[in-house]
């Protein structure tokens, strides 16, 4: 199997320092003495062009990787999408004879759960949410490794591509967890001593509290943005998972207005990507239920519309947040150079 991993190799050599060819100035040929002329135009093997990234170049790249590299991307997510989609449409089938029994519209008062039935429908809706977590590692591994290969200019079959993956996938796991705990812990403490200091003082702390959950927020915020290259680390330099947060909270930093401008870009672009793909299957849904249809058919439809959404949005966003990574490493690093490099020793044909 051909990788690509010499060239995504951390800029730190073994003492600490840096490792020859990293970090050096861009090659100026094509200029005159005088420096007039034109700059010579960057290498493009892959979707993008090996130097720093402008932003229509990061979306378009995303674009790229998935219209050239159908299978890994579009392929593994429908897959994904398809198995999550129909745990969560049993779910709803499951919790229909109890929740929606005898055709009673969702205004009507419903039938009280005893423990069993509540914790049966507790469990069988926790399974595909603990299901889509997992895949969704999977596939943010995978269109990482897709991407990495894509730049190049290389091709991704879907059993290299899960050959890379699966050795780190343990790994992934534990670095969405602490990624996870990291990031929502601010909100989770602040929110937490905000309401005990309501408990224990009553309305007076408000002008303390909210302006705690704020700062509790904002800190979220910040560090969303700085450990969001986490995953790029992991998979394409192979680094542990504390290693992986250092290295992205050092990419990023800096940058980290753009950083989190273009990951909020790219969740606003899902979500209206997501919406053009749903909305017309629950608003048909809903004519239907509204002439006397069955309530359960919305939520089906819900579940539908969310999964033909994913299968389109979770490869581009996976794709953004992967050039995020490239683009962040070639401006800091000249990672640009050791990709030119590695493209022009690689064997014709």
């Amino acid at each position: 199997m051909t990788e690509p991993p010499s060239a995504w190799s951390s800029p730190t050599g073994p003492d600490g320092g840096s490792a020859p060819g990293w970090g050096q100035p861009q090659p100026t040929a094509g200029w005159d003495q005088a420096g007039y002329g034109y700059p010579p135009r960057p290498p493009q093997p892959g979707v993008v062009p090996l130097r720093p990234l402008a932003l229509g170049e990061i979306l378009d790249g995303a674009i790229k990787v998935v219209r050239q590299h159908p299978r890994p991307t579009l392929g593994l997510s429908a897959v994904i999408a398809l198995v999550v989609t129909l745990l969560n449409i049993g779910t709803v089938l499951l919790l229909d004879s109890s929740l929606l029994r005898g055709g009673r519209g969702f205004g009507q008062p419903q039938p009280v759960l005893d423990s069993n039935e509540l914790a049966a429908g507790v469990a069988s809706g926790i399974a595909p949410q603990v299901l889509s977590f997992l895949a969704g590692l999977v596939l943010t591994g995978a269109l990482i490794t897709v991407v990495g290969r894509a730049v190049q200019g290389q091709a991704a079959p879907t059993g290299e591509v899960w050959a890379a993956v699966r050795p780190r996938l343990i790994a992934l796991l534990g670095l969405a967890l602490l990624t996870g705990l990291l990031v929502m812990a601010p909100t989770a403490l602040a929110v937490a001593a905000a309401v005990g200091l309501f408990l224990a003082a009553g309305d007076s702390t408000l002008l303390l509290g909210i302006p705690l959950v704020i700062a509790g927020v904002a800190a979220t915020l910040y560090l969303y943005g700085r450990l969001a290259l986490g995953p790029g680390v992991l998979v394409l330099e192979k680094a542990g998972v504390t290693q992986s947060l250092r290295r992205s909270s050092a990419l990023v930093r800096g940058s980290w207005w753009r950083v989190f401008g273009i990951l909020l870009l790219t969740l606003v672009i899902a979500g209206m990507l997501a919406a053009v793909i749903g909305v017309p299957i629950v608003v048909v849904a809903t004519v239907v239920v509204g002439g006397g249809g069955d309530p359960t058919l919305l939520l089906i439809a819900q579940q539908v519309a969310g999964g033909l959404a994913a299968v389109l949005v979770s490869p581009f966003s996976a794709g953004v947040r992967a050039l995020l990574y490239v683009d962040q490493r070639m401006r800091r690093e000249g990672l640009d150079v050791a990709l030119r490099a590695a493209v022009e020793s690689r064997p014709a044909g």
